[in-house]
């Protein structure tokens, strides 16, 4: 295993399943994003909000404009103001389209800033 994979796996063995609460504003905004995407891969923005009904959409597009760009970020904005119109299939569909994925993004994101997430 690269050394790439082996902090990737830990960050999601160490860091993710912290409370949020109290993390950093860098090591939240990588597991805001990981989460995310997660449930993106799992069943769409609809199974996203059903896991994490609280999230705060304006946080949440923060944290995908600083991992994954703009692009990404206005992907979101869509999926929470109109995406229920077609139940989440065109947003959903532009998500996993996407290249570099959020998670590609994510991946860089922790490397670029391994020492502030594993403090």
């Amino acid at each position: 295993m690269t050394e790439k994979h082996l902090l990737w796996n830990r960050f999601i063995e160490e860091i993710c399943d912290r409370d949020v609460e109290n993390l950093s504003e860098i090591q939240r905004t990588a597991v805001l994003c990981f989460w995310y995407d997660a449930e993106m891969n799992s069943g769409g923005y609809g199974s996203y909000m059903d896991c994490y009904p609280d999230t705060d959409p304006e946080e949440l597009e923060k944290a995908i404009l600083t991992v994954g760009g703009k692009e990404l970020a206005d992907n979101y904005r869509k999926a929470v103001s109109e995406g229920e119109d077609d139940d989440w299939a065109e947003t959903d569909n532009a998500y996993y389209d996407f290249s570099p994925s959020l998670c590609d993004c994510l991946q860089e994101y922790v490397e670029k800033n391994k020492t502030a997430i594993f403090d």
